[in-house]
């Protein structure tokens, strides 16, 4: 009987010991102001500090039908969005979501966005972990934006 409760323990805390290592920064996250109605991006910088890869597979918010995770390629000499199954941040990495590279897509608004409001959003990975967030509405072009 010594023996089962450390090992029940330890078969108890195992979830929360993988949570507490499934970390990641996010720095700045953003969506520049966007017409009513319309799609909107999502930019901030994706820090891992883990020695193991985060690898987010979608996202979500309750303000819009769905976000996808996207990159821009180059395409017949046209730059075109596609939609990634998968966003890997490696151990100690920082992956820059920012104009006309990665980026997130806010399909479908459920309601109309001003300047300051917050966009909240969970980035999910391929364990089911939940990254929550807030991005800020700003300016479309403001100064210090990184432009491609």
């Amino acid at each position: 009987m010594k023996h089962r409760i450390p090992l029940a323990l330890l078969l108890l805390l195992a979830p929360l010991l993988v949570m507490a290592e499934a970390a990641l920064d996010i720095v700045d996250p953003w969506s520049p102001e966007a017409p009513p109605g319309r799609m909107m991006a999502g930019f901030m910088d994706l820090h891992n500090p883990t020695d193991t890869p985060i690898v987010l597979v979608d996202a979500r918010s309750p303000q819009f039908g769905h976000v996808e995770i996207h990159t821009m390629i180059m395409e017949d000499g046209v730059m075109r969005m596609r939609r990634l199954g998968e966003l890997v941040v490696e151990p100690g990495a920082t992956v820059t979501l920012e104009p006309g590279g990665l980026h997130l897509m806010f399909i479908e608004p459920l309601e109309q966005f001003s300047l300051g409001d917050a966009i909240a959003v969970e980035l999910i990975d391929d364990q089911g972990r939940l990254f929550p967030l807030q991005a800020e509405v700003r300016p479309r072009h403001r100064p210090g934006m990184r432009q491609h």
